[in-house]
């Protein structure tokens, strides 16, 4: 590899933003200008913790439009969102604002709840760290894969790649765009097929490693290759190294 991986992990912080909605009007508009840091914070925080056995509407949103306006039917919209059709935060956005727009101007667009009950728009402001493990090559990854807390995989595969601003990429993580720079990239299609919102980050880990088990025995092949292709030994050698390439 031409340079290592360096696993990072991030500690989040939340803070209140000072906004604050007591009507789907409100909730629409002070949506429709909040930070992207506040839009994360409401949707993807129960990702991060992966608590399958939580609430139904595993959005902040959703769960405040049917807890504290009884709009369950736009609640249901609003949580039927699937976070895996989004590359980008403003796409989510865009969704969410358009599952409010059909009630613009009924009564209940105004209708405000009582006092104490008004959503408070949060960020997530997050520290990002050195996990201390780092890679020179696939054997290392993998143990480093191995032993890293989730929250390392968390960030490499949803957070750092939802908060990207840039030029659309091949490759979608950080794990899958460093091992195709390595030259693995049938490996790196595959981990970009991964679903990383399936169900929680043990079990995510648990099916990175199953990939790279396979490709394991090929990247020590790989490194084997790079040692005797400069003088292989007698000729069966050279003919095995042959195949290997799909010379012959």
């Amino acid at each position: 590899m031409d340079h290592p991986f360096i696993f990072m992990t991030s500690v989040e912080s939340t803070q209140l933003t000072g906004h604050k909605a007591a009507s789907l009007m409100e909730l629409y508009l002070y949506l429709k200008e909040a930070e992207g840091s506040s839009l994360y914070h409401h949707t993807h925080r129960f990702y991060r913790s992966h608590s399958f056995l939580g609430p139904a509407h595993r959005s902040d949103f959703a769960l405040w439009v049917a807890g504290n306006l009884k709009e369950e039917a736009l609640a249901e919209r609003m949580a039927a969102l699937d976070l895996r059709d989004y590359r980008t935060l403003e796409e989510l956005r865009a969704s969410l604002l358009a599952c409010m727009e059909p009630l613009m101007g009924e009564e209940r667009w105004t209708r405000r709840v009582p006092p104490g009950l008004e959503f408070h728009f949060c960020k997530a402001v997050s520290l990002v760290l050195p996990s201390g493990y780092q890679a020179h090559n696939l054997e290392e990854f993998v143990f480093a894969l191995e032993r890293v807390d989730v929250s390392c995989i968390y960030y490499h595969l949803i957070e750092a790649p939802l908060h990207y601003h840039g030029p659309e990429r091949t490759y979608a993580t950080d794990f899958s765009r460093w091992l195709a720079d390595g030259g693995f990239v049938d490996l790196a299609r595959a981990l970009d097929g991964i679903d990383p919102y399936q169900d929680d980050l043990e079990a995510l880990r648990g099916r990175l490693l199953a990939l790279f088990q396979k490709n394991r025995f090929k990247a020590v092949a790989q490194r084997v290759l790079e040692r005797v292709a400069p003088n292989p030994s007698g000729e069966p050698a050279a003919a095995w190294l042959r195949r290997w390439r799909k010379e012959d």
